[in-house]
Parts: C-alpha cells; structure tokens; sequence
C-alpha cells in the first residue's frame, strides 16, 4: 500500500511539473506576442499565431491571419505601446486558455482606438511550441 502511494505522489509531482513547465511557457509565448505586437513585427507574429489563427476584435470583426498579418506590415496596425496584465491561464493537456488585460495605445495616423480590454487566448501546442490560435477582446471601462 505504502508503495502504491509513493508512485501516485510521483506521478502527481511529475505532472504538476509538466503543467508549471507548460504554464511558464505558455506566459513566455503571451511575452513574445506583446513584444511583437509593440515592435510591429510581423515574422514574430507568424511564427507566434498558429496557422488557422482568428481574432475578434472589439467591434465584432472576425480576422484572419493572413489578414492580421498584411494589417502590420502594411502599417494599417501599429501600436504605440501595448501591455499585458492580470494574466491567468489554464492549461488542459496541449491546449491552454489564458484571460488578461490589455492596455494599448496605436501609432499616430492608425485609425483603430486603443484603451483597455479583456482579452481571452487559446494556444495549442505544436511540435512542442506554444501557438496562439485565437482571441477574443471586449472593451472594458471608459
């Protein structure tokens, strides 16, 4: 009996060490996604978004990622500063559901608005990478 609980606790251990390595790499990747989106960097974003990838915006507007994409590189997105804050995530198995907050401000002459928002992310895991395959932000406050 005494063994029999020492394998479940091991078990346990190496699962829960699995899902903080899991979870850290999924914050890294919501890290990267802000760093490209603040430096308007459109490679990064490819690699980030996994193919399939679709963003609902806060006016209802359903993206792609190709659409997403030719949006930062034709200049149409940019933003001035990003961040993501109050970031919780949830992992089941090879997919991962993070809410946080986004307070973003676009470039002069982008006609998008910025302000605050909750947004919610679902990544995939893909060939041991974490890949954002889609969003969803509501506007919240004034």
């Amino acid at each position: 009996l005494m063994m029999v609980l020492l394998i479940a606790i091991a078990s346990k251990s190496v699962a829960f060490g699995q899902a903080g390595k899991d979870e850290q790499a999924v914050r890294q990747t919501l890290t990267d996604l802000s760093t490209a989106l603040k430096n308007n960097d459109s490679t990064a974003l490819d690699r980030i978004y996994a193919d399939g990838y679709t963003f609902v915006g806060d006016t209802g507007v359903l993206t792609t990622k190709s659409d997403r994409l030719a949006a930062f590189k034709s200049g149409e997105m940019k933003f001035e500063s990003i961040s993501f804050d109050d970031v919780k995530i949830h992992l089941f198995g090879d997919t991962a559901v993070a809410t946080f907050t986004v307070t973003s401000k676009y470039a002069p002459g982008v006609k998008s608005v910025g302000g605050k928002f909750i947004t919610t992310a679902t990544f995939i895991k893909v060939k041991g990478a974490w890949r954002e395959i889609a969003a969803q932000s509501t506007r919240i406050g004034g």
